[in-house]
């Protein structure tokens, strides 16, 4: 069948005229109209609650994996950042008195206002007291500066807080920018408490091994007690992130003077030094038996030997340690100290310090003792080999240098003189053997010689 197109030449083709009888009437045809604009705004509404709901999920996987904490702040803070179109950003991290920033796009003087309006009577100050979220259209009064502020919460208090600056292509920050780095923060806080566990994990089992290790060697034998000492600073200077350990004892006999056997890193100028041990850090520790954090050094009175040799010095940790193993008599205080570009030392940090500590102190207890014991031992011997000498070498020889002396009595001139100095020869053999043999052993307190009592010498003929 053929088809007969009767539309005029020239004519464009379109859609037929609607009929007058089913045409929509005007209040209805405008009724709809409005309908489908709204659907089409809602569309777009949808569309754009829809990116950023992908914006939010891209940046939570983004701080999702497991990751040290220093890589982690800077993760959330990018991610913070950039969710919301933000010309910068802050993670400002609450840490005693010791406040840290990780920026992301954001100048020195961003931190710095920052830090002045979040202390004090500051604009910023109830966003850490009152731990919820702040926005302000400006932030300085001056100039039109959007601001955001959200509290990071972790482990059930405040970690820190995340500071957006300038939103880019608006004049301030929405509610819905609000919701968005509220709900980032909430992801964030989980992942850093992860991260935090499986740090503390990590360097807890970094601890116990080089315990583990320390105990082997000085059970072993392969360190001396005193070596024992000196590698137990190294091991807690690399395991606590420190910057500087010290071994400061004080001795019975002179309890109002501090000594330091042994220091590293930071503080190794302080190694062999002693100072008096009133209002210090190792006296405050040495009392309270227990492990005391300074938060800052440089504000307390009883650093100053520490500032002194390290003037970087921020915040120091000092643990007692058992009595007696660095020597009879003396009680001990392991010290260590970070500097300003380290976070203070916590609750964690002393939990480890204290397991390292406990653990080292008893295995350099029992090496010294063992120590002691062999020293005991050397000595113990030694009597034994002078008494067997005495009996078996000594004796006979006084008793040849004895008859010599007899057969020289008798003998006349030249041949009388060569028999006497042999016999002064034999009796200086006695005198140095004796001394070789009653000289201390390395460690048993110096050297002592003995000299042959008159009887234990040959005797010399009349006339001589």
């Amino acid at each position: 069948m053929v088809r007969v197109d009767d539309t005029a030449p020239g004519t464009p083709p379109g859609p037929p005229d609607v009929p007058a009888g089913l045409a929509f009437p005007g209040a209805v045809r405008l009724e709809l109209d409005e309908l489908l604009d709204q659907v089409i705004e809602r569309a777009s509404e949808l569309k754009t609650v829809q990116g950023r709901l992908r914006k939010l999920l891209a940046a939570t996987h983004h701080i999702a994996p497991r990751l040290d904490v220093g890589e982690l702040h800077q993760r959330v803070v990018d991610s913070a950042r950039g969710l919301v179109d933000a010309r910068a950003a802050v993670l400002a991290l609450v840490r005693g008195d010791h406040p840290a920033a990780v920026t992301s796009g954001a100048a020195d003087g961003d931190v710095a206002e920052l830090g002045r309006l979040a202390t004090g009577d500051g604009v910023l100050r109830p966003l850490l007291v009152d731990e919820v979220p702040l926005r302000l259209a400006t932030l300085d009064g001056d100039e039109a500066h959007p601001y955001l502020g959200v509290p990071l919460r972790v482990g059930g208090a405040v970690y820190g807080a995340l500071h957006l600056l300038d939103k880019r292509g608006a004049t301030e920050f929405s509610r819905d920018d609000e919701e968005l780095v509220t709900t980032l923060a909430g992801a964030a806080g989980v992942a850093i408490e992860n991260a935090r566990l499986l740090d503390g994990a990590r360097r807890r089992a970094r601890w116990e091994s080089a315990a583990a290790e320390l105990s082997r060697r000085l059970l072993a034998g392969s360190l001396d007690p005193t070596e024992g000492l000196r590698h137990l600073l190294d091991e807690a200077l690399v395991l606590s992130d420190s910057q500087g350990a010290v071994l400061t004892t004080v001795e019975d006999r002179d309890p109002s003077s501090v000594t330091v056997p042994c220091a590293t890193g930071l503080l190794g100028s302080l190694e062999g030094r002693r100072y008096p041990e009133d209002d210090t850090i190792t006296a405050a520790a040495l009392e309270s038996g227990r492990a005391i954090v300074v938060s800052s050094v440089t504000a307390d009175g009883r650093g100053s030997q520490l500032v002194e040799a390290a003037p970087s010095v921020a915040s120091a940790l000092a643990m007692r340690l058992s009595d007696g193993i660095a020597g009879d008599g003396t009680h001990s205080v392991l010290l260590l100290v970070r500097d300003g570009g380290r976070r203070s030392f916590e609750e964690d940090d002393v939990d480890l310090v204290e397991g390292l500590a406990a653990q080292a102190s008893t295995t350099l207890a029992v090496a010294r003792s063992r120590a002691d014991r062999e020293a005991l031992r050397r000595v113990e011997d030694r009597e034994l080999l002078v008494a067997d000498l005495n009996t078996r070498v000594l004796q006979r020889l006084l008793k040849v240098g004895t008859a010599l002396s007899s057969a020289a009595s008798a003998a006349d001139g030249a041949t009388r003189d060569r028999v006497l100095a042999q016999v002064d020869e034999l009796d200086d053999l006695v005198r140095e053997l004796r001394r070789a043999v009653w000289r201390s052993p390395p460690g048993a307190g110096g050297t002592a010689a003995v000299t042959p009592s008159r009887s234990e010498q040959v005797p010399r003929p009349r006339g001589r």
